[in-house]
């Protein structure tokens, strides 16, 4: 009795799985997988652009930030040039 029980719950999870399988498959038939990851990212996209839209100053603050950052050398430099070439100034004047 416990046997023919146990046969028949394996049978119905075994028929639940096909069931889950062949739906998964269809899908896949429908709209493969390469289809499915652009419509996310597509999604992802719109998303961070409306972000974007929305919080204009923060983009607009972050990109200067990280423009000084990369530019961080040059900058430095060219203070040091200003920064010599006013001190020298002041001193021949002396």
């Amino acid at each position: 009795m416990a046997l023919e029980q146990a046969k028949a719950a394996r049978d119905l999870a075994r028929r639940a799985y096909e069931d889950q399988l062949s739906q998964v498959r269809e899908d896949l038939a429908a709209r493969g997988i390469g289809g499915r990851i652009a419509d996310r990212a597509g999604a992802a996209l719109n998303d961070a652009a409306d972000i974007a839209n929305d919080n204009k100053g923060v983009v607009a603050g972050t990109l200067a930030a990280l423009v000084v950052w990369l530019l961080r050398g040059p900058i430095v430099r060219a203070i040091g040039r200003l920064w010599t070439e006013h001190f020298e100034e002041d001193a021949d004047d002396d």
